[in-house]
């Protein structure tokens, strides 16, 4: 979308009709794990977001906003419960550009959480609303500064500086994907872009580790350094590090175990065309050593050992309907002594041994219903969608695709991240999703998407009946 059409738009009569029948559509029975099931269809609002803040212009200021609702219903596994929740987000942004060399971006949020009777999983506290600075950043670019003052010709060394709340990542994403309070410096040649950035968590943001004492919030330093290589044509090598210091402390005080999990992690992956334009390939390998509290310690850490794989080919070819089929593995290690969880210090890691469960503070899309961290896991998807419409004007943007995943347990001794995945056995289930994204007009987005996990033998003991989770939402530009 351009900064144009962001601008103030006239909504006609019709248009509201639209949205109103949008809205009402029915909501079947589903079930997953509400906490990775939301974030898969909050981090799709936030790319869609990230990518409107707009472009360099020569000199201006521009404003603008959204708003957004959604509707989730899922049974929760672990509570044998069903719940539904209603979420309503109004968001305001704002940006200034002076000659491309000084740039600054604010993005506040006004988001409320309407769940139905007691369904909020957290204490069954009733309804949440939050208020928060999602972006708010300053850039300097001294290659443009140095271009504007030598007719348009850069130097061989650009060096941009952004300061403030902003969405960091690093590699491909699978270690880190997540808000920072940072200063970043992005360094280009002609043939390497070179990023590096000092950040820390934003306060309240939930934790890696579920341990109820730290599990919604953490203080956590960041330091990373990513190197790519241009070099080589369409191909991209890269290779990364990543510093994570943990000065989470527990709330209340817990006397009976100390939490910090102070990892790091190395990691080199690459993209590019595999067998003409039409076939790509994108790999990564990550490697992570530090140190941790195992359960039921107070002092003395164990060390962490453990490394991870993220590998896809995606066919895209130029014909109409703009169809795309996607091969993914995703692999993160485990170990075999974490009986009640591979992400927390409560039921983690046994003391006195090395923990071998990868764990890190990225997102990969792993299925809704199921939604598994990248943890004592291999995971195995297909996906598919394409644009059946593109010849009738209104439905032209509509885009409609499934994923089919299938899970495994690395060690089948050690847990995952859904704990209610209780027995020594690795296969872990199925899961199959359908998806619709429409583009309705240029200020008004229409999201949908089902999915349902079958259980597999590791889940024997416990609730192996068919989970699901469905999400639907718009989000309207002005």
């Amino acid at each position: 979308m351009s900064v144009s059409q962001m601008k103030s738009v006239r909504i006609s009569a019709s248009r509201w009709l639209l949205v109103a029948a949008v809205l009402a559509l029915p909501l079947a029975s589903a079930s997953g794990q509400v906490t990775n099931g939301t974030r898969i269809y909050e981090e799709e609002l936030r790319v869609n977001l990230d990518e409107q803040i707009p472009l360099a212009q020569e000199m201006g200021f521009d404003a603008g906003g959204w708003f957004n609702a959604a509707f989730f219903d899922y049974d929760d596994a672990s509570a044998r419960k069903q719940r539904t929740l209603g979420l309503y987000a109004l968001r305001g942004w704002a940006s200034m550009n002076i000659q491309g060399v000084h740039r600054a971006y604010f993005r506040g949020l006004l988001q409320y959480d309407d769940w139905h009777g007691d369904d909020n999983p957290t204490n069954a506290r009733g309804d949440d609303f939050t208020e928060t600075v999602e972006r708010a950043w300053y850039e300097f670019d001294l290659g443009q500064l140095m271009a504007n003052r030598s007719s348009g010709r850069r130097p061989p060394v650009g060096l941009r500086v952004r300061a403030g709340r902003q969405f960091t990542t690093i590699g491909s994403a699978l270690v880190l994907s997540m808000p920072l309070d940072a200063v970043r410096f992005y360094i280009t040649s002609h043939n390497w872009d070179v990023t590096t950035f000092l950040g820390r968590t934003v306060r309240h943001t939930a934790n890696i580790d579920t341990s109820d004492r730290v599990a919604h919030r953490q203080e956590r330093c960041f330091v990373g350094v990513e190197a790519t290589y241009k070099g080589l044509g369409q191909h991209r090598p890269y290779a990364f590090f990543l510093n994570n210091q943990d000065n989470t402390g527990s709330h209340p005080r817990d006397a009976a175990q100390s939490y910090e999990y102070t990892s790091r992690y190395v990691g080199v992956g690459s993209s590019g065309p595999l067998i003409g334009a039409d076939l790509l390939y994108r790999a990564e390998v990550v490697g992570e050593w530090g140190k941790t509290y195992s359960n039921g310690v107070t002092a003395g850490r164990d060390d962490i050992c453990a490394w991870a794989i993220d590998a896809q080919i995606i066919y895209a070819p130029r014909v109409r309907t703009t169809p795309r089929i996607t091969f993914e593995y995703l692999f993160g290690s485990g170990d075999g002594d974490r009986l009640g969880s591979t992400t927390s210090t409560i039921g983690g890691n046994r003391a006195g041994t090395r923990d071998r469960a990868f764990n890190a503070f990225g997102y990969r899309d792993t299925g809704i219903a199921l939604s598994p961290s990248v943890s004592n896991i291999h995971i195995y998807s297909a996906t598919g969608s394409f644009f059946p419409f593109e010849t009738v004007e209104l439905l032209a943007r509509m885009e409609i695709g499934t994923t089919l995943f299938f899970y495994q347990k690395a060690k089948s001794a050690g847990a995952i991240s859904d704990p209610t995945a209780t027995n020594d056995a690795p296969w872990l289930g199925f899961e199959w999703d359908v998806f619709c994204n429409w583009r309705i007009t240029s200020d008004l987005a229409y999201t949908l998407r089902y999915g349902a996990f079958m259980p597999g033998s590791a889940y024997d003991g416990g609730d192996r009946t068919c989970r699901q989770f469905l999400y639907t939402g718009l989000v309207f530009s002005f």
